[in-house]
């Protein structure tokens, strides 16, 4: 047990490394992404801002050449705010330029000085007040330092331009080895997915599938199939060894109840002819079928069954075991003359989920109860070996299947239980013979000469429990000789059994 867990820790833990592996590449790889996408739009951002800068420094400046001429004019002091203004937003674009020209070419940097200082002479010179005999000098040398300003800035703009061409194809460059490293990592990713695909498929998802076709073919009663395979010491390892011990002993166990079937028919046929009393005889058989079984070995190897697909979170596989071992609990261990109607619908109720995992949406399934289930009492087995005659000669037979229907109900002194089907059904002539034949059940010569139906009436070894219809409408003959039994069909329609038993009869069997 303790090299089980261990095994199935490590299974996990392969799988957590997996994931684990998975996101840190996919994380590594948007980081990457993210991380050079950020540096690259930052870089880019800083040159188109130097370039914005020199811009407006140059659409700034060359407005103060036109102020100052205007102002020297007109001398007011209106033109004179209207240069400085203008002038203290050129000091302070140029003071911007002057901090971003770090990462500039050693050009772009001599240029920017030059644009400072001639800057510096141009604002003292406009600055720098003077008579009236040097006014064209003065506006001469404002001409000179701005033309000498205008000419450098734009040097300056054409070799930011050239530097920016080189950092685009830099930038240009390194997106590139970035793509090849981001698809190099996808690539990764995904060759590790689908490798991890394959191993899942290999490892967990054929051995599921094949432990499901297993069980199914279990359900079927089908134990020829190969073992499933028992040498993987994980744990769908061990569910297998657990699936094929459960066919083994289902297999031995099954052929045993055939075994004590054929052994019940032969005393009942013997003991019939000899005993009055039919209920003693319906207690011997059940007495016999039930003797020399130890159903613990069974049930404890379908309760370990059940918690390996619990774990394995094989949720169809743990209901099919679980309803199995009810209905085999209910077969071999119920002792009782009559059980409550509450029991016998349990029982039902597992029997009619294996057969609609059997046969999916073919069949078709609604109870209808309108009584207190706990306060009646029947024989056991008196519902299902009927409702599986409706789906077996009456459901299953058509190509698309059908719906059987079982209602329950009072009327004023009686408990009405109706099987109702939507199969084949048969004909008024057939129908007519054989309701003429229910209260004389048990005598096989007054059946020999009507094969079509009968079916019906005697017992179906291939059922789950081998009680044909014929058993279950004697027994209640024999318990309750009041009960009333109708059987009413239609051609290409369906089928309907009526038993009607007397209320103090059934609460107090």
């Amino acid at each position: 047990m303790e090299k089980f867990q261990m095994k199935f820790v490590s299974t996990q833990i392969k799988v957590l490394l997996f994931l684990s592996f998975m996101g840190i590449l996919f994380a590594s790889s948007n980081l990457y992404s993210i991380y050079h996408g950020t540096k690259c739009e930052e870089q880019f951002d800083r040159v188109l801002t130097k370039y914005y800068t020199i811009n407006q420094f140059m659409t700034l400046f060359s407005e103060n050449p036109v102020l100052f001429e205007t102002y020297m004019a007109d001398k007011t002091e209106q033109n004179w705010i209207n240069f400085i203004n203008n002038n203290n937003k050129v000091r302070h674009v140029l003071g911007k330029m002057i901090q971003e020209a770090d990462g500039m070419s050693l050009e772009s940097y001599l240029l920017i000085q030059s644009i400072k200082n001639t800057y510096v002479n141009f604002d003292m010179i406009a600055r720098n007040p003077t008579g009236a005999n040097y006014e064209v000098r003065q506006i001469i040398d404002v001409r000179q330092s701005s033309s000498q300003i205008l000419e450098y800035t734009r040097k300056l703009l054409e070799e930011s331009l050239t530097f920016g061409t080189e950092i685009y194809f830099d930038m240009q460059n390194s997106m590139r080895t970035e793509h090849q490293i981001s698809m190099l990592l996808l690539i990764l990713a995904a060759g590790a997915s689908v490798l991890f695909l394959f191993y899942v498929k290999r490892q967990v998802l054929n051995p599921l599938t094949a432990l499901s076709l297993a069980v199914n073919e279990i359900t079927k009663e089908n134990f020829d199939t190969a073992d499933l395979p028992s040498d993987r010491q994980d744990e769908i390892g061990h569910l297998n060894r657990a699936v094929n011990q459960m066919k083994l002993v289902l297999k031995n166990v099954i052929q045993e109840l055939k075994e004590k079937q054929l052994l019940t028919h032969k005393v009942y046929s013997q003991e019939i002819r000899i005993i009055n009393s039919e209920k003693m005889l319906e207690k011997a058989r059940f007495s016999l079928l039930q003797s020399q079984i130890n159903p613990h070995f069974l049930f404890n190897t379908l309760n370990v069954i059940a918690g390996a697909a619990t774990k394995e979170n094989a949720d169809t596989t743990y209901e099919l075991i679980t309803h199995l071992s009810r209905f085999f609990r209910y077969t071999l261990e119920n002792k009782e003359e009559a059980v409550t109607l509450f029991q016998e619908l349990g029982v039902l109720k597992s029997f009619i989920f294996i057969q609609k995992k059997r046969f999916g949406e073919r069949l078709d399934y609604q109870l209808n109860a309108a009584v207190e289930t706990n306060q009646y009492y029947i024989p056991p087995f008196t519902l299902q070996p009927l409702v599986e005659n409706s789906i077996k000669h009456g459901v299953l037979v058509k190509e698309h299947g059908g719906r059987v229907k079982l209602r329950i109900y009072e009327s004023s002194d009686e408990l009405i239980l109706r099987i109702l089907d939507n199969g084949v059904g048969m004909s008024r002539k057939e129908i007519q013979r054989l309701n003429a034949q229910i209260p004389i059940i048990g005598n096989a010569a007054a059946l020999s000469d009507k094969p079509h139906h009968k079916h019906l009436l005697q017992s179906d070894t291939s059922s789950g429990t081998g009680l044909g219809a014929g058993n279950v409408f004697e027994r209640l003959k024999l318990i309750y000789p009041q009960c009333k039994i109708k059987i009413y069909a239609k051609e290409h329609i369906g089928t309907c059994i009526e038993i009607r038993i007397l209320l103090e009869d059934c609460k107090h069997a």
